[in-house]
């Protein structure tokens, strides 16, 4: 069985892109569970798992054959996004194996992010796993590569600094609106959306010095505890017009499906502002404001895109952490490839036991058997026991070292001296062991 990977990121793939081929939570289930089908009776797909953010689309699977595989994903995302696949074929990175978990370690671990060191893609990467399982798409192999990605998360964010101080989308945005007005003391700013980025962005807003902030949010029942909190204004999407005609900036991240601030609403807000400038900065994925904005005079408009330069600054300062973590993801690659190896010896070692214990159980009987006399309960336990002892004191040699080949990478030879020499059928080599 083989690791495959296919996705785009930030750095590979425009947010125009991205924001097409991200997979809403609202088309997850399903999205999960056609990928799993797709092939039908022929298809090479064993698990699979689907990792959407803002900053990236991947799609891990567990496949037969990795060319067939690699065919399939593609296809399935151009039938599913109804997108050519000469449209994003270019933009996606295809790893195999290997490579596959050197990845997903560095992304749990946020070397991958946008942010470098980011916290917010451990919470991302559990969710993609624990839906897989929900939706009954993952199995023992992807399922221990999961949970080592989340240790090596873990690990970083315990044994090293990487993410200390590291900035995020929310609080560019807000240096961003800094930048652009030398403060925010006194500046009409409109929220919308009250998502987790949303928050950060509000929380950054109130300690960068902001005294007038609106809030809007569809549901106004889940701001309200936020708006009591921080003494600010909020009110439901009706109010949106409105708002747009009071603002400064207007910062947005809603998590909709579809675009919140169209050119039109813009367009109408403008009419009663005279000669102010507006700023809108997108931080959604798919985008909540019509990229048609940016041609209307006196707006400014920035997505997600445009705040990378405000978060490179400070990746140059985490260099030793950066070496840290990269001795993290090698030790944990190697105890994976260590475990991964096993498997090949797992079924010989179950079938060996299994042939051992057949003979321990025939042998005992047959020796009752011919016995002159009935023992007794505690005698005829004594017997087995002693059966049991002399099998399992002869297995543990020969299964220790079947487990030390296969760590050495010999498990394949080993595995048929051993089926060879005791007359043990094959059988798959993938068994449903998990890494403890």
């Amino acid at each position: 069985m083989h690791f495959i990977l296919l996705g785009l990121n930030h750095e590979t793939a425009p947010v125009a892109l991205r924001e097409k081929l991200a997979f809403h939570p609202s088309i997850l289930a399903d999205a999960s569970i056609q990928l799993a089908k797709q092939g039908g009776l022929n298809s090479q797909i064993e698990e699979a798992v689907i990792l959407s953010t803002c900053n990236r689309i991947e799609i891990y699977v567990a496949v037969k054959n990795v060319q067939a595989g690699i065919q399939q994903i593609k296809e399935f995302l151009s039938n599913l996004k109804k997108t050519p696949l000469e449209n994003f074929e270019h933009h996606l990175y295809i790893l195999e194996d290997a490579e596959v978990v050197q990845h997903l370690f560095s992304v749990a671990s946020g070397l991958k992010s946008m942010i470098l060191g980011e916290a917010q893609i451990q919470g991302q990467l559990k969710e993609a796993f624990e839906s897989a399982q929900k939706f009954k798409t993952v199995g023992p192999l992807l399922s221990a590569l999961f949970r080592n990605a989340l240790t090596v998360g873990k690990r970083v964010r315990t044994e090293t600094a990487l993410s200390e101080h590291s900035a995020s989308v929310s609080h560019a945005a807000v240096a961003l609106v800094k930048r652009s007005f030398e403060g925010l003391s006194g500046l009409n700013i409109l929220v919308i959306g009250m998502g987790k980025m949303s928050l950060m962005a509000l929380k950054a807003l109130l300690k960068g010095g902001a005294n007038n902030v609106t809030v809007i949010n569809r549901t106004e029942e889940k701001v309200k505890e936020v708006a009591a909190q921080f003494n600010i204004k909020f009110f439901g999407f009706e109010r949106l017009e409105e708002c747009l005609k009071e603002a400064d900036v207007v910062i947005s991240s809603t998590g909709a499906p579809h675009i919140v601030l169209s050119k039109p609403i813009v367009q109408d807000a403008l009419i009663a502002r005279g000669t102010r400038t507006l700023l809108i900065v997108d931080m959604a994925v798919p985008r909540d404001v019509d990229p048609e904005v940016s041609n209307i005079d006196l707006v400014k408009l920035y997505n997600i895109d445009h705040l990378k330069s405000e978060l490179d600054s400070n990746g140059s300062k985490r260099c030793a952490e950066i070496i840290k973590t990269k001795n993290i993801i090698e030790q944990e690659m190697a105890d994976f490839a260590a475990w991964r190896q096993s498997l090949e010896v797992t079924p010989v070692i179950t079938d060996l036991r299994s042939f051992a214990d057949d003979i321990q159980e025939q042998e005992v009987e047959r020796a009752l058997r011919r016995l002159q006399m009935e023992l007794p309960d505690h005698d005829v336990q004594v017997v087995q026991e002693l059966a049991r002892r002399i099998v399992n004191k002869m297995l543990h040699q020969p299964i220790v070292r079947l487990r030390a080949e296969a760590a050495e990478g010999n498990g394949q030879s080993y595995t048929a001296a051993v089926r060879n020499l005791f007359g043990l059928s094959d059988t798959d080599p993938l068994c449903g062991e998990t890494r403890p």
